[in-house]
């Protein structure tokens, strides 16, 4: 007998399922393993960014919350909720927004500089393929690509922005990680549970 799944139970499936594949470099550098992407993280006291860094890193987290809240209403009306499945998504929230960010921004843009690349196509390669990491919500969406393409766009352009953050930080993650998990302690897991039920307003 096949017992049919609740919204929630799809949505919490997928960002514990994402949050498990993610924290496992993470967990290998806390106990020790000596992961050479996860240097210079930005908190330390002789690699803070400029005051400028994070001054663009907390605009572009409210700008882009109040965004994404405006196009799906469902997010700003699901707020007040505490619950074992907000729980899940703060969790995500921060393990998603550090091990992104080493990914799309240390990673990604140090490999580029060290092979040639300019600033700027450092910047729109960073943020295209951080777009383009989150089109894998449409396998899991009711609306398929009408929601995920809108969702691909505004995820490159937070890639974009959040690129340049690096850049101005002088390639400190430290606001660039600030920002990412601001955002996503906000729409998380809200903006899946959106994607997932087709939901646009609470």
């Amino acid at each position: 007998m096949r017992i049919a799944m609740s919204d929630r139970q799809k949505t919490a499936l997928i960002l514990g399922a994402s949050s498990l594949i993610m924290f496992s470099p993470l967990a290998m550098a806390l106990i020790g393993f000596r992961i050479p992407l996860f240097e210079n993280l930005g908190f330390t006291r002789n690699s803070i960014a400029s005051p400028m860094a994070w001054i663009r890193a907390a605009v572009t987290a409210i700008a882009y919350v109040v965004y994404t809240m405006r196009v799906i209403p469902f997010i700003a009306g699901m707020q007040r909720e505490l619950s074992l499945f907000k729980l899940l998504g703060i969790i995500a929230a921060v393990v998603g927004g550090i091990v992104e960010e080493v990914f799309f921004r240390r990673w990604g843009m140090d490999t580029m500089m060290s092979r040639g690349f300019g600033s700027v196509p450092q910047v729109v390669i960073s943020g295209i393929a951080f777009g383009l990491a989150h089109s894998g919500w449409a396998l899991f969406t009711k609306r398929g690509l009408k929601f995920s393409l809108p969702a691909v766009g505004a995820t490159s352009v937070l890639g974009v922005l959040l690129a340049v953050i690096y850049l101005v930080g002088g390639r400190n993650l430290g606001p660039c990680i600030a920002a990412h998990v601001a955002i996503n302690l906000v729409i998380e897991p809200w903006l899946m549970l959106s994607a997932v039920s087709g939901k646009r307003r609470a």
